[in-house]
């Protein structure tokens, strides 16, 4: 290996000096981590620009919270590890409150009610529990609590034709449209979505799989962050603008039953 003259090491340690203040955040702004391809929570729409619910209410809270807002767009795989190495100050990517997930976090309460549904085709209706998923072609994200579901469900000894994994959410609809794929397990508030734009390819089954309410993710000990997001979010609750989101995204209300479904995950 060559070695390195003073003045390169000179050079290498100036620029990294200037990276690392570069990187350096910003107190004024609230950074929070997206995986922006899971419409209609977050999603970049035809001019590129990330929009959906959650979108909507980070930016909310950080102006509540007298902050800017930046949307760390960010692969769903490695988003809990760049939380805690600080790549942002929490995240706010419809992250259900899993059983394995509640210890080693921080969370707010949920904001969101949702569940673990089955997409199906229009005229299946073969699927009225789990075990019908014996000898489908099924189809989930990866690394998600849709991928935990469908393990689940094949531990009890329900053998799919196929089980597929995808790395983003939008990709079995694709296949599905395409006569790839028979079933999608998915969160609700994405399955809904997909039904309410495409009811002529998409409909929800009638089997019903786990409830997983959706938090706010905050790195584990930072509770000083999880109070102040937790005090705009009860007041977002209390005025109305939670509702008002829902509406506006899912023409459901999915905020009002709070308190219920924070008793379900306890």
């Amino acid at each position: 290996m060559r070695r390195l003259t003073a003045l390169t090491l000179s050079i290498i340690m100036v620029f990294t000096l200037l990276t690392s203040c570069g990187a350096k955040k910003d107190p004024g702004t609230l950074y929070v981590g997206v995986d922006d391809s899971y419409p209609p929570m977050e999603y970049k729409n035809d001019k590129n620009v990330t929009v959906g619910f959650d979108v909507d209410l980070a930016t909310e809270v950080a102006k509540r919270m007298n902050m800017k807002v930046s949307l760390i767009s960010t692969a769903w795989d490695g988003i809990f590890q760049a939380l805690k190495t600080d790549k942002f100050d929490c995240i706010i990517s419809s992250v259900s409150m899993s059983a394995d997930r509640l210890p080693e976090y921080e969370f707010t309460k949920p904001y969101i009610a949702n569940s673990q549904m089955i997409v199906v085709k229009p005229g299946d209706n073969s699927i009225t529990k789990s075990s019908d998923l014996a000898g489908k072609k099924v189809g989930y994200q990866v690394a998600t609590t849709a991928d935990d579901s469908a393990k689940k469900i094949q531990e009890k000894g329900v053998k799919f034709a196929s089980s597929t994994e995808y790395d983003q959410v939008i990709q079995p609809f694709a296949d599905m449209k395409a006569g790839r794929l028979d079933a999608i397990i998915v969160d609700e508030v994405v399955g809904r979505y997909y039904i309410l734009q495409d009811p002529a390819n998409f409909k929800e089954a009638a089997a019903k799989l786990t409830n997983e309410p959706i938090g706010v993710c905050i790195k584990k000990g930072n509770t000083a962050l999880q109070a102040k997001i937790q005090t705009v979010l009860d007041a977002m609750l209390a005025d109305g603008t939670m509702k008002t989101l829902s509406m506006k995204w899912f023409n459901k209300d999915l905020v009002s039953n709070i308190d219920t479904v924070l008793k379900e995950v306890e």
